[in-house]
């Protein structure tokens, strides 16, 4: 192989990184990674590597990729973006220094065995459980076999069907709420995301974050209608009340983009200045305000009509889900890479942080705004939160990786 002058110096510039490496601020800063990356560096999901035991000046390089985008990925080009040559020597320290071997994440123990019941869920909820390949409905805690990696999920508008995504083959599952039925596996996009339901019920989004694209699903065939391109790693959408237009989070960091629906065209980008590739979004009740969450730590306030950014408030570690109340009076988001969720006054943006275990993500209040409903990836449970005292009234365990909550009434 012929040895280049630049070959050397970037060598040597590794060699100098790593010798000042600090494992422990790599521990620290890995949080966020253990969303996708999984503890110490283990996956959950085959489309995603391990990180544990992996050469130093492997990952260096690989991560001083994304960062430049010679390596084109729209979560890991966001995630990079900000790195300093100092965050990426801790953190490839980090998880280079992780046996492979013994990295492995043990099964956790269901230690909670409170039922869910008809006070808690007044209307039915369902959670998709990734690394079970399941889908779960609550009351009855009725398991339903899915596809691998089940990811997100979406109800119709009638109660009768539950879609839900599988991002490593390219599939939306389609069941039937009665007796969790497969109807139909259809192939979407590539990387398949965020799934919604528009409020007629007749078609569905689906955001294929790896295609750039958003696969649209008639509900009454179960089958792709249209395609719409978007801007880079679309993850997921919200119609309107009225069904005209729809909002996609652009991960790859465009913003947010706004399809016509009738046209199924994208007409509009709005930037989100401040936010970490935008991941997921809700509206407000009269449709004129987005809370956009990021990958990172923050949620946008979005005024539509301007298309200005009136605020970014800082939340938990990693992504997450949110959820605008159905009564409107808060907007509360999850952090894969922490462990508490956020809950934010509409009125005075007050925000208060509660505790709720390791790695919540999906979030989802009922229809009466009464409960919170967090899957808790880590701990493999449901939290479920009492609005009325903002305190945890019970925890219910599920399968391996509960990761989204959809609740009927709530979209």
């Amino acid at each position: 192989m012929k040895i280049t002058a630049y070959t050397l110096v970037l060598g040597m510039t590794a060699i100098a990184s790593t010798a000042y490496a600090d494992i422990e601020q790599g521990k620290t800063k890995a949080e966020v990674c253990a969303a996708c990356h999984g503890l110490n560096g283990i996956s959950a999901s085959p489309e995603i590597p391990n990180l544990a035991g992996q050469k130093q000046e492997y990952l260096i390089n690989q991560l001083r990729s994304f960062r430049a985008k010679t390596r084109l990925d729209p979560t890991m080009n966001v995630m990079a973006e900000s790195l300093t040559d100092e965050d990426i020597a801790d953190l490839t320290a980090y998880f280079s220094s992780l046996a492979a071997a013994s990295a492995k994440v043990p099964e956790t123990v269901p230690t909670h065995n409170n039922r869910a019941t008809p006070v808690e869920f007044p209307e039915p909820a369902y959670v998709t459980l990734k690394k079970a390949a399941e889908v779960e409905k609550f009351p009855g805690e009725l398991v339903w076999k899915g596809g691998p990696d089940m990811l997100y999920n979406a109800i119709t508008p009638d109660g009768k069907r539950v879609l839900a995504t599988s991002p490593s083959s390219n599939t939306v599952y389609v069941f039937d709420t009665k007796n969790g039925e497969q109807l139909a596996v259809i192939t979407v996009g590539k990387a398949p995301k965020g799934v919604k339901v528009s409020p007629d019920g007749k078609i569905a989004y689906v955001a294929n974050e790896a295609s750039a694209e958003i696969s649209v699903i008639d509900l009454d065939t179960l089958a792709v209608v249209a395609t719409i391109p978007v801007e880079k790693g679309p993850h997921n959408s919200r119609f309107t009340k009225d069904g005209k237009l729809a909002y996609v989070t652009l991960q790859g960091g465009a913003g947010i983009g706004v399809i016509d629906t009738k046209a199924a065209k994208m007409i509009e980008v709005i930037p989100v200045p401040g936010l970490k590739g935008p991941h997921n979004i809700d509206l407000s009740a009269d449709d004129k305000t987005a809370y956009v969450r990021d990958i990172a730590n923050h949620i946008a306030i979005v005024d539509l009509k301007s298309g200005k950014t009136r605020k970014i408030i800082k939340v938990g570690n990693g992504h997450g889900g949110i959820d605008v109340s159905p009564d409107g009076r808060f907007v509360v988001t999850g952090a894969i890479g922490d462990t508490h969720i956020s809950v934010l006054n509409t009125k005075t943006l007050n925000m208060e942080n509660i505790e709720v275990g390791n790695g919540p993500h999906g979030v989802r209040a009922s229809k009466d705004s009464q409960w919170i409903y967090v899957t808790v990836t880590k701990d493999n449970v449901v939290a479920v939160i009492d609005t009325k005292t903002m305190q945890i009234k019970k925890k219910i365990s599920v399968g391996q990786f509960p990761f989204w909550v959809s609740v009927l009434g709530n979209p």
